[in-house]
């Protein structure tokens, strides 16, 4: 049986999780938009492996334009510490945020 080690986290605010140290750690990217709020992050410790989950203001949608490919409509494609994720932008100023 395999047991893989994980953690979860919430962050109400970016200062908060900027404070946690998990962007510096590479568990949370750091092309986040800086007015991200009501931040829910998991990751697998034993492999770069990150789900994040956020809301923001829409206008700083740029943060994700910026820093990633835009793959269709909604879905880009970036690089967090070197491994590939997607980001998922739904009803304008939601995004999730994982490996792929």
């Amino acid at each position: 049986m395999l047991i893989f080690e994980s953690e979860s986290n919430y962050f109400q605010d970016y200062e908060s999780l900027v404070s946690s140290g998990l962007i510096d750690k590479g568990w949370v990217p750091k092309f986040i938009p800086k007015s991200s709020y009501d931040i829910k992050e998991h990751h697998r410790v034993d492999v770069p492996h990150i789900y994040v989950e956020l809301n923001f203001t829409e206008s700083d949608l740029a943060s994700f334009e910026q820093a990633c490919k835009k793959m269709k409509k909604a879905v880009y494609q970036c690089h967090n510490e070197g491994y590939p994720v997607e980001v998922t932008i739904t009803d304008g100023n939601h995004a999730i945020i994982k490996s792929i």
